[in-house]
């Protein structure tokens, strides 16, 4: 029970639901003016008498040790609260149930699918990439959290012209061992001198169809070649997903849902939602506001759209979902848009399951970030470095660890990743290396050495934390009322998929703490004292650490 409802159930208005008198009560805009203040004037007309007078009837039933004073003030209640109270019966409740404080079986027996990173097979992950793994990866730790049963859904770019152009380029230039050695790295130079000269020449343009036709028709030798690229495209970024810790359980793509697309294309024929254009096959969405979207080229092939209208039903075929979320960037919100609309003019009854997810870009301070390879920064480029920043941190702030090299990662890539998710969704992220990874302020680092902070009290004060007295502790009202929020706070990050609730609450808390640790001696002389303030120390440490899983951030033991 949150301090809000406990004031609440105190509060006995006769004729008054107490569901009223929760929606009225509210926290003055001075702390001068108490904890809460219940305005008087709706009750007016109910009881015939005036505002004033009402509050001081009121004020005169609130006899509770949780109270301080109440005072009616300007036909006002105003409610001081006994901040002992609440620290001790606060404190004890989390603490008696720490491991679960947080969670809920909202989800028990529930499947949610979460599709996100989708990479492109033969080429590295950038930094368009890193915001869905990120946001992704956040969401399915938030469903677990609420006892879902989550599936990680990774949507492999792995069809169409483009990989009849990668196997032709190899064939015709590429180096097995060059291959092996430079994994994705040689690939793409394939690619891009392919490209190059297919603008130049329109017979290995053709060349490079029939490849991908042949692949489609399941020749041995293109197939191979195929199956050998996107082995070579997962292993690259799997060493991503490992410094991240993400796993996924599906890796079909575009190739795999293709099959379905003639099935497809008849149900949308069948329910008389397509219609001919220019040779095209459409659909008109002009009435929603949504343009046009074409399922088949005047040649017959089919396009994106409509593979993901495949992939929306095939999906739910298999799986029987009770959830499941497209996370991509802002730019893929009208497609999105497009294809559910789709979904509901086929009458498919799931469509309310179905949600899409977006994320701003990421930029540096000057801009659009770029690759010292190209037009768009590698994820293990940025990654690589945000961890020879943090190297650099670390050693200016003479950091002693088992291995540097370890904890600087952790520091750089947590830097990078808190910055990217504490940003509001669909907004843009501003990147700088200098600032994010920084001990001071509003950044992963901070956070990461708080935690570490916490560990340290803890185990250096190396007592049995058994029959807490919390109500000896003084002066942790605000830290409480910080701490009493983490449930409401992943509640609403839950519902508004928003991680960034998340890590400003993060903040916030550390710096409750941070004030608390400086303010007060936590091992003292008086054994029960410490073993109580210690014991608060520990619920910190550990919603902390609870934050920065969720945001996809390590915790390293000491910094």
């Amino acid at each position: 029970m949150s301090i809000k409802d406990y004031v609440v159930s105190i509060i006995k208005i006769d004729k008054v639901e107490q569901a009223e008198v929760e929606k009225l009560l509210a926290v003055p805009p001075s702390k001068e003016m108490g904890d809460f203040a219940l305005p008087c004037f709706v009750f007016a007309k109910t009881f015939r008498k005036s505002p004033n007078i009402i509050a001081e009837e009121i004020v005169s039933t609130l006899k509770h040790d949780c109270i301080k004073k109440a005072e009616a003030v300007n036909g006002y209640v105003n409610i001081y609260l006994n901040e002992d109270f609440f620290t001790s019966k606060i404190l004890t409740e989390i603490f008696n149930d720490l491991d679960n404080y947080g969670k809920q079986n909202i989800g028990q027996g529930k499947l949610a699918l979460i599709e996100f990173s989708s990479i492109n097979v033969a080429k590295n992950p950038h930094v368009g990439h890193l915001g869905s793994t990120l946001f992704g990866e956040c969401f399915s730790r938030l469903h677990e959290n609420f006892g879902f049963n989550v599936k990680r859904l990774n949507y492999l770019g792995d069809y169409g012209t483009q990989f009849g152009k990668m196997i032709t380029a190899y064939l015709k230039w590429g180096n097995k061992e060059d291959v092996e050695l430079r994994g994705v790295d040689a690939l793409q130079e394939l690619y891009i001198r392919v490209n190059k000269e297919c603008e130049e020449n329109e017979e290995l343009l053709d060349e490079c169809r029939n490849t991908f036709l042949r692949l489609e028709q399941g020749d041995k030798q293109i197939k191979e070649l195929y199956d050998w690229f996107v082995k070579i495209s997962l292993d690259e970024a799997n060493k991503i997903y490992e410094q991240l810790e993400v796993k996924f359980d599906d890796y079909r793509g575009e190739s795999y849902y293709a099959q379905f697309n003639d099935k497809t294309l008849k149900m949308l024929e069948e329910k008389g939602i397509t219609k001919e254009d220019q040779g095209a096959l459409i659909v008109d969405l002009n009435k929603y506001n949504l343009g046009v979207v074409i399922v088949k080229q005047k040649n017959g092939a089919s396009l994106y759209a409509t593979r993901d209208i495949s992939l929306l039903i095939e999906r739910y075929n298999e799986y029987r979902y009770d959830k499941l979320i497209y996370v991509t960037a802002v730019q893929q919100k009208q497609h999105f848009s497009q294809i559910f609309q789709i979904g509901r003019l086929l009458g498919l009854d799931y469509m309310d399951k179905v949600h899409h997810a977006s994320y701003g870009m990421i930029s540096l301070p000057g801009g659009k970030i770029s690759s010292r390879k190209g037009a768009v920064a590698l994820i293990k480029d940025l990654f690589a470095e945000s961890t020879s920043v943090a190297t650099e941190v670390l050693k200016e702030r003479q950091t002693i660890a088992d291995n540097i090299d370890e904890l600087a990662k952790s520091v750089g890539i947590g830097a990078l990743t808190f910055s990217v998710l504490k940003t509001t969704a669909n907004k843009d992220c501003v990147f700088d290396f200098k600032s994010a990874i920084n001990f001071d302020g509003e950044t992963g680092p901070y956070l990461q050495y708080t935690h570490a902070r916490c560990r340290s009290v803890v185990e250096k004060a190396n007592i049995e934390l058994n029959d807490v007295d919390f109500s000896l502790i003084k002066n942790a009202f605000e830290l409480t009322k910080e701490l009493e929020k983490f449930p409401q706070v992943l509640v609403d990050a839950f519902n508004d998929l928003e991680p960034s609730y998340i890590a400003r609450y993060a903040i916030s808390l550390a710096g409750e703490y941070n004030k608390f640790y400086n303010n007060n001696r936590i091992i003292t002389d008086d054994a029960k004292l410490t073993k109580a303030q210690v014991a608060l120390t520990k619920i910190v440490k550990e919603i902390l650490r609870k934050c920065l899983t969720l945001l996809v951030i390590k915790t390293p033991d000491k910094m």
